[in-house]
C-alpha cells in the first residue's frame, strides 16, 4: 500500500504522473484529503445530500410516516439510514420502503412504472410487428395449456412457436 507522499499518513488514492516525451518522469502519490487541498481532485460529495433527500420524500410528511422503526428484514436498513446514505441496501428494501419509494420514483421519473425502453412517443409510433403479435399470442396460449395441463395442445403450441422464431424459411 502506497502512503500520501504529502502527509505520510494516509494511504494514497489520487497519482499524479510528470509524462515527458512519451514516458512517465516523476510520480505523486496523494490521499484524497491532500489533493483536494491541492486542488487537484474535487471533494467528492454524495449523490443526493440529507436536504436533498428530505425534499425529495416528502419533508414532514414522510418523516411522521418514517418515524416507526421499521427496518428491512435482508439487511436491516432503516429508512433514516436510507436517507443519509441515498442508497437501499439489498433487493428486500424495495418492497420494505415501497411507501417511501413510490413518492420519490414519482418526483423523480414522473412516473412509478416501467413503461419499456422507447419513451411514450417513439413507442406508440412504433407498433409491433405481425410476426411478434403472433408469437407473444402463440406464447401466452402456451402458457395457458401447460397451466390447464392441455398437453397435447401444448406440444403444438411449442411446435409453432419454433417455428415462428426460426422465421421464414427459403
Amino acid at each position: 500500500m502506497q502512503y500520501c507522499t504529502a502527509c505520510q499518513k494516509a494511504p494514497a488514492t489520487v497519482v499524479i504522473m510528470d509524462v515527458a516525451e512519451l514516458s512517465v518522469t516523476g510520480s505523486q502519490h496523494l490521499c484524497q484529503a491532500c489533493a483536494e487541498q491541492l486542488g487537484v481532485a474535487t471533494p467528492k460529495t454524495p449523490k443526493f445530500s440529507a436536504d436533498t433527500l428530505e425534499m425529495l420524500l416528502g419533508g414532514i410528511k414522510q418523516a411522521k410516516r418514517a418515524t416507526r422503526a421499521e427496518a428491512c428484514p435482508g439487511c436491516n436498513l432503516t429508512v433514516a439510514e436510507f436517507r443519509s446514505k441515498g442508497r437501499l441496501g439489498c433487493p428486500r428494501c424495495y418492497e420494505t420502503f415501497r411507501a417511501e419509494l413510490m413518492p420519490l420514483l414519482q418526483r423523480i421519473h414522473e412516473a412509478q412504472t416501467h413503461t419499456g425502453r422507447l419513451p411514450g412517443v417513439f413507442a406508440a409510433a412504433a407498433p409491433p410487428a405481425a410476426d411478434e403479435r403472433s408469437l407473444s399470442d402463440v406464447r401466452k396460449r402456451l402458457e395457458e395449456a401447460v397451466r390447464g395441463e392441455r398437453y397435447e395442445e401444448a406440444a403444438s403450441l411449442r411446435d409453432e412457436l419454433r417455428r415462428l422464431e426460426r422465421g421464414p424459411t427459403t
